[in-house]
């Protein structure tokens, strides 16, 4: 199995094209024992943690993040394995982890090691009491507490045994950490850092301090069996209890109730100080780690994903402590992902622990293990606001009661089942601490109902929309388009890049494939490769015979536009007045029009033969044919109907040849022709032109001469 892995392995780290797609990130995974959302981005002033802060504005923090069992090996075996607890079959701390996925499953770190990746941990990150199942590169200290057995109820006292946070364990294990992360490594690496906020809550002495009344000063316990020396911290007075109604458990099920102790107002303080003070703890380890990497820079090359395996009561719903509840307390969970590339900021639809393992798989460019039951949260981390699955689910046995009760949670609903027992259903929008189960109110029986096909279609039913991954290309000047050798592959658009590519300048929204050719401004507005295309192009358009041999005149007209003006030429000289659109031509000759946009540039026209087959020796005639140098030609009418008269008159007999060409130049029509010294006159009908402009070119061997001509019908 391991030269299978090796040689997959082989083919994602040295195929040119993959290693040009995908960076091997590092991941640090911030693993914390016990941590429910108790802290301060979460409303709680009592637990201040800026490390905690600091970290979420590097990445993402999921606001609405659920754990799939709470309770620390099943949670933890889910979230390694990408697998939920029925799949696993771990419901409890003492069975092995491998007892349904067998020896040779790969959890998280195992998957990482396969590809490559150097996996060193430092602290508890594994299942309670199983972590040697799962298999590390290296192993530093392992148990966040110094009790093997910790009790079943809430106990705290300072720890006088070590004198500031750096001698603890966690502490030790941080440090031991930054020193690791200091040493290079010639590969990847996965690293594991066990941080806890555990039961029992035994922060040091500075860290009680940093929450509470510091007005008052009062004595603290220093074990566990309410001991008191010299030891003096801040009193409890001020800690923040629930407001619970005092009906709030009356419609519960009795199973949710999992045996709540009664604990003074005040006693019930000092426990919850005494959590605050290890969360307070546990901020200055992150904060020692994050100043680390500032130091070492490393933001860029790593993913760091921060997580607790499950919640925490604090006497919550009269006197439910711990864990191992449906409610919110238990199964709501801090967890931030920082991802180089990806999106800052808060995401508040809920998400789940199984989500983890195919999230960083993905991010590291690791192929996606079969068999996972969450689903990639790359795309959240693009757009926070896309739409996601539809709920995200969590179980709870119990074995007393021997049945498996079961939770489903939406954005703003969450319902539970304790079977033959009875249900729940909170309106978390309206009921953010769940005190008023909802099930037998009628006004919500729809909402009922849907709970409860959301459960029974189970996690399958609730997958996300399939995103599809796509190039989207910087785009500096925000105009919608981008540069297309400078292009990423994602789900939505990053910051900064566009899903179209050819800004032929990226330094200047005005300039884009789709923006309009300004006339006279010397530059490719719309990246066709051509400036200032559109600068007038004129048009003489005779309305009437150019042979003004009968009428004596032909007006000449030509493009109108307010801010064009006009210069008349005849025989290549200015015509002195004629300045309008439109001009009477009363002599033979060659004429053009000269149009200037908002005397910025001009364009000059192809000249229009004006001729007067009555007299070709009329005073100035043969002048004019000499300055031309050219027989006259002239097109009869324009526009026309597809049927034209062509007039050529020339001094002596000669052959020429008649063509007509498409505004690309290509020859639609040739026909060749004698003309004898004088008028000549040609009647070409039904040439099937579709409507457009079209050039009719006349060559003698010699010169060749152009009118351009319209089609409508």
């Amino acid at each position: 199995m391991r030269s299978i892995f090796t040689l997959v392995l082989g083919f994602y780290l040295f195929n040119p094209f993959f290693a040009q797609a995908q960076k091997k990130y590092n991941v640090i995974f911030i693993s914390v024992d016990d941590l429910s959302i108790a802290f301060q981005p979460y409303g709680n002033p009592d637990a201040p943690t800026p490390n905690y802060i600091r970290l979420a504005q590097h990445g993402m923090l999921f606001k609405q993040t659920y754990c799939q069992y709470a309770l620390c090996s099943p949670s933890r075996t889910s979230l390694l394995s990408g697998k939920r607890p029925d799949s696993t079959g771990i419901f409890n701390n003492n069975d092995t982890v491998r007892t349904y996925l067998g020896a040779g499953y790969k959890f998280l770190p195992e998957y990482f090691d396969a590809y490559g990746y150097q996996t060193d941990h430092f602290g508890k990150v594994g299942p309670c009491e199983h972590e040697q199942e799962i298999k590390w590169d290296y192993s530093y200290a392992n148990h966040a507490s110094d009790l093997s057995s910790p009790p079943d109820i809430p106990v705290w006292c300072i720890d006088t045994l070590h004198k500031n946070e750096t001698e603890t364990k966690p502490g030790n294990n941080t440090a031991a950490f930054i020193s690791h992360l200091r040493q290079p490594e010639a590969t990847p690496y996965f690293y594991g850092l066990g941080l806890s906020t555990h039961n029992p809550f035994t922060p040091v002495l500075d860290f009680w301090n940093k929450t509470g009344d510091s007005s008052v000063k009062k004595l603290l316990q220093v074990d566990i069996n309410g001991t008191t020396t010299k030891v003096k911290g801040n009193g409890s007075s001020n800690i923040i209890l629930p407001d619970t109604p005092a009906d709030d458990t009356l419609d519960i099920p009795q199973p949710a109730r999992i045996n709540p102790l009664s604990y003074t107002p005040a006693e019930a303080q000092d426990i919850r100080h005494a959590y605050y003070g290890e969360i307070i703890q546990m901020d200055a380890n992150l904060g020692a780690l994050l100043d680390e990497m500032d130091s070492l820079n490393i933001w860029d090359s790593t993913i760091v994903v921060f997580w607790s395996d499950h919640g925490q009561h604090m006497g919550e719903h009269l006197g439910l402590w711990l864990k191992l509840s449906l409610f919110e307390e238990s199964l709501r969970v801090p967890f931030i992902i920082c991802a180089p590339g990806k999106k800052k900021g808060i995401c508040n639809t809920p998400v789940e622990y199984v989500d983890i393992f195919p999230t960083l798989t993905e991010l590291c460019g690791l192929p996606m293990p079969d068999g996972m039951q969450g689903s990639s949260l790359v795309p959240l981390l693009e757009n926070p606001e896309a739409p996601w699955k539809k709920a995200v689910f969590a179980q709870q046995y119990r074995k007393l009661d021997a049945i498996m009760a079961r939770s489903v949670r939406t954005a703003r609903y969450h319902y539970n089942t304790w079977l033959q027992y009875g249900e729940e259903l909170y309106d978390i929008k309206n009921d953010p601490h769940e005190y008023t189960n909802l099930v037998n109110n009628p006004a919500f029986a729809p909402v009922l109902d849907s709970m409860r096909s959301l459960l029974a279609a189970g996690w399958q039913g609730a997958l996300p929309p399939v995103y599809t991954k796509h190039s989207f290309f910087k785009d500096n000047d925000g105009d919608g388009y981008g540069e297309r050798n400078d292009s990423t592959v994602a789900y939505f658009a990053p910051a900064g890049y566009a899903d179209k590519y050819g800004d032929c300048n990226d330094n200047n929204a005005e300039i884009h494939p789709d923006a309009d050719e300004k006339p006279c401004n010397g530059r490719d507005d719309n990246c066709d490769s051509k400036v200032d295309e559109n600068k007038p192009v004129p048009v003489i358009t005779p309305l009437g015979s150019l042979d003004i041999c009968n009428t004596g005149s032909v007006e000449l007209k030509t493009n109108t536009n307010s801010d064009f003006t006009y210069q008349w030429q005849k025989n290549g000289q200015n015509i002195p007045g004629a300045t309008k659109r439109k001009y009477t031509a009363e002599t033979r000759g060659i004429y053009k029009v000269v149009i200037t946009y908002k005397a910025l540039c001009g364009n000059i026209s192809e000249g229009v033969t004006v001729t007067n087959s009555c007299s070709l020796n009329e005073p100035g005639n043969s002048a004019e044919l000499n300055v031309s140098q050219k027989a006259a030609v002239s097109l009869y009418p324009n526009p026309s109907d597809g049927n034209i008269k062509i007039t050529y008159t020339c001094n002596n007999s000669e052959a020429i040849q008649l063509k007509i060409l498409d505004m690309s130049g290509q020859v639609l029509f040739t026909k060749p022709e004698q003309a004898n010294g004088g008028a000549n006159i040609y009647q070409l009908n039904q040439l099937n032109l579709k409507p457009g402009t079209y050039t009719l070119e006349v060559n003698n061997g010699t010169v060749t001469q152009h009118i351009k001509f319209v089609i409508v019908k």
